[in-house]
């Protein structure tokens, strides 16, 4: 179950961010942790696999969440509040990507998207999706308040970038990652 409280951030130095780009059934999941204190990137890795479960709207989970646990879970250790590219509680079914990968790794996570699932009425928005400077939609995933994930973008979205830093860079590295390979692969 997922827990919306500050309580269990301990220490808010290093932010990790999470994202997958994709090839048909390829999946490149990029990772990258920002550390506050230093200003800057202090980790990056990228893993790519193979994935079955097709794409099914309000189901992301299921698709992306295996591939980047398992990435998640070498580096569990490396970063205090995670960002996720998908939703949080604030999900229609109360359960999206950021929220499953808090509960299952026992992190405090913040969930970012390009834009809401469904309308942002009442029955969606009861998680307070709220968007972060015409920018992008933030809400909570699990052990953070939707404040303190207010305050953790704020730290980490310069103003003229489209994400966070972390976000921003896992994401870069997941595309590179899928256009090498797949751009190396025609070369055989």
């Amino acid at each position: 179950m997922a827990v919306i409280s500050d309580e269990f951030i301990k220490e808010a130095k290093r932010i990790g961010g999470v994202d997958a780009s994709y090839n048909d059934d390829v999946v490149a999941v990029g990772f990258s942790v920002y550390d506050l204190s230093k200003k800057g990137i202090t980790l990056i890795n990228v893993a790519i696999t193979s994935i079955k479960m097709p794409y099914v709207s309000t189901f992301f989970s299921f698709r992306e969440g295996p591939p980047a646990l398992r990435m998640l879970r070498r580096f569990g250790d490396e970063y205090d509040i995670l960002l996720v590219n998908g939703h949080g509680l604030a999900h229609p079914r109360k359960c999206g990507l950021a929220t499953f990968l808090g509960v299952v790794l026992r992190k405090p996570t913040i969930g970012v998207a390009n834009s809401p699932i469904g309308n942002l009425d009442e029955d969606y928005n009861v998680n307070n999706l709220r968007m972060f400077e015409n920018k992008y939609y933030y809400s909570v995933g699990n052990m953070i308040t939707i404040e303190k994930a207010y305050e953790i973008l704020k730290e980490t979205t310069p103003e003229d970038w489209r994400l966070p830093i972390p976000l921003e860079v896992a994401h870069k590295v997941s595309k590179k990652m899928l256009n090498t390979v797949f751009k190396n692969a025609e070369r055989v």
